[in-house]
């Protein structure tokens, strides 16, 4: 009996060790090994979020919480910076590295940010431009670039920008059926219309091809500008007004090529 007796005491003594919690500072260990800090936790039940700001714990599947007892990464910090004091050392490789940055909800994550931050799009159609001066909005196809930073809808021709900040725009369209001396002019307008956020003038240098089958050339202008989005939502529109009626083309074609012509690129600055 006594012998049952101590191999039931041995095994007992055996399990509590081999899942037993270690504990600095407190008592009460919360997880597989815990440091209270400030040795400020209570002796019985989980310190509260104040108290777990000077915590330090590892989990039973290697888990690190610095300031939280809970993490639910491999190394969790619960507030304050990350600080590494030789990174200037380790310089980065340029197109290759990657940026991170911190989702909503403060991972850590990597992402290809000049891919990220680009929205580029083709004029769908030629567009035709009736009147002198007339204010057409381009209407630009299904972007082929784009990212969460904007939102364009093929219908109106409207960009929305879906977060605040700064943005370089470039506006390239290429004018035909427009006689020398005509004056091209693209813009940027916001929605509801108003005044431009910004606009490029430039004077036809020659009378340009009549558009045949086989050739379709037109006078190039491009402008380039920045602006300022001060809220998310923020919308704008591209537009042309020619002091004539044209014919705004969507691709060139000619002996030197085909390929798109008119096209608008928005990068996040």
């Amino acid at each position: 009996m006594t012998k049952k007796l101590l191999t039931i005491v041995k095994v007992f003594a055996f399990s509590t060790l081999y899942f037993a919690q270690v504990g600095i500072n407190t008592s009460n260990p919360q997880t597989t090994f815990h440091i209270d800090g400030a040795k400020d936790n209570s002796t019985s039940g989980a310190p509260s979020a104040v108290q777990q700001v000077n915590d330090f714990a590892v989990t039973n599947t290697a888990q690190v919480g610095i300031g939280t007892i809970t993490p639910t990464e491999k190394l969790d910090v619960g507030s304050g910076n990350v600080r590494v004091r030789n990174i200037n050392s380790n310089i980065g490789v340029g197109g290759t590295d990657r940026v991170v940055v911190a989702d909503a909800t403060g991972v850590l994550k990597t992402i290809d940010f000049t891919a990220y931050s680009l929205f580029h799009a083709r004029l769908a159609a030629d567009q035709n431009i009736s009147s002198a001066a007339s204010i057409v909005t381009l209407m630009f196809a299904s972007p082929v670039a784009t990212s969460p930073f904007y939102s364009y809808n093929t219908s109106s021709g409207v960009l929305t920008f879906n977060q605040p900040g700064n943005y370089l725009v470039t506006l390239q369209a290429s004018f035909t059926n427009i006689s020398a001396g005509a004056q091209l002019l693209l813009g940027i307008r916001p929605v509801p219309d108003s005044n431009y956020l910004g606009r490029g003038s430039h004077y036809a240098g020659a009378t340009t091809p009549t558009l045949t089958a086989s050739t379709r050339i037109g006078e190039l202008m491009n402008y380039t500008t920045v602006i300022v989005v001060p809220t998310a939502n923020y919308q704008i529109r591209f537009t042309a007004a020619p002091n004539q009626a044209c014919t705004i083309l969507s691709t060139e074609m000619g002996p030197t090529g085909n390929g798109n012509v008119t096209n608008v690129t928005v990068q996040k600055i």
